[in-house]
C-alpha cells in the first residue's frame, strides 16, 4: 500500500524536500504544496495520508510565514478526520513569534506543543556526534515509533513546551543538556526536557520533533546517521494506522 505524503511549502519552510530515496520511492506518493499555492484549505488535504510541516523560518513581521485562521481550522478538520500531521522545528523554534500572529504555535491542540524554544540544545559529551549541536538520543520510550530503534541522531534541535495532557514525550535530553539562546547567545542547564512528541486528536495523529536535519539525505548527521531512517519509517507507519 502506498502511503500519500503531502508537503507543506507554502510557509518559508526550511526543509524542502523529503527523503523520497532512501525511503523508497515505490512506497510513498510524495507531493508538495509550493511556495505559491497557499493558503492551505481542506480540498488540498483530503486525499493524503500526511501533511508535514518543514522547520517554517519564521520572521517578526512577515505574513508569507504564518497560519491564519482559515488554514488552521482546515488543518484541524483534516487532522480530527483522521488525518496526519508531522510536524519538525529546529534550531530558533518559533522565533519567540506569538500565538496570536499564527505561529506555529496555533497547532497546539493537535500537537500538545505549546512552544519552540528560540535557540539549540548543546549536549553533554556522551550524548552528542561530533559537536554538541548533534544530539544523540539512545534512551527513548517504549512506542511503535521508537520500535527496533536504539539510536537517533537529531542535529540543530530546540525543545519544547507541551501541555499536561493528550500528548506523550517520546525523546527527552540529559541531565547536563544546555540551551544556547539565539536572543543573546546565552547559554543555561535545561536538563530532561521533551524534543520528540507524539498526540492523538480526534481521530488523527500528531508527531513533533525539535529537529528537522535528521531527515536529510545529504549530511552526515542526516537520514543515514544512526537509526535515523528506521526511525522515520516507524513515524511515517504510525502516522498512516499501520501500527
Amino acid at each position: 500500500m502506498t502511503d500519500n505524503i503531502l508537503i507543506d511549502l507554502s510557509h518559508k519552510e526550511a526543509v524542502e524536500e523529503f527523503p523520497e530515496f532512501a525511503l523508497g520511492e515505490e512506497d510513498y506518493d510524495i507531493d508538495y504544496i509550493d511556495k505559491n499555492e497557499g493558503p492551505i484549505d481542506f480540498e488540498m488535504l483530503e486525499d493524503y495520508d500526511i501533511l508535514y510541516i518543514g522547520n517554517v523560518q519564521h520572521t517578526l513581521d512577515g505574513k508569507a510565514d504564518k497560519f491564519t485562521q482559515d488554514e488552521l481550522l482546515a488543518i484541524k478538520k483534516y487532522v480530527g478526520e483522521g488525518g496526519s500531521l508531522l510536524l519538525t522545528s529546529g534550531e530558533g523554534g518559533d522565533k519567540d513569534i506569538p500565538m496570536k500572529k499564527g505561529s506555529i504555535r496555533v497547532l497546539y491542540k493537535m500537537t500538545g506543543v505549546r512552544r519552540f524554544w528560540n535557540g539549540a540544545v548543546q549536549e553533554s559529551s556522551s550524548h552528542f556526534l561530533v559537536n554538541r549541536s548533534n544530539l544523540i538520543a539512545n534512551d527513548l520510550f517504549n512506542h511503535p515509533i521508537t520500535a527496533g530503534v536504539t539510536e537517533v541522531v537529531l542535529p540543530n534541535c530546540t525543545f519544547f513546551t507541551i501541555s499536561e495532557e493528550d500528548v506523550e514525550d517520546i525523546i527527552v535530553t540529559s541531565e547536563k543538556a544546555e540551551f544556547k539562546y539565539s536572543q543573546d547567545g546565552a547559554i543555561g542547564v535545561i536538563g530532561p526536557v521533551p524534543i520528540c512528541a507524539v498526540s492523538d486528536f480526534f481521530s488523527g495523529r500528531c508527531v513533533t520533533l525539535g529537529s528537522s536535519e535528521f531527515l536529510l539525505e545529504d549530511s552526515d548527521f542526516g537520514i543515514d546517521a544512526g537509526d535515523n531512517l528506521k526511525f522515520l519509517q516507524n513515524i511515517i507507519s504510525w502516522l498512516t494506522f499501520e501500527t
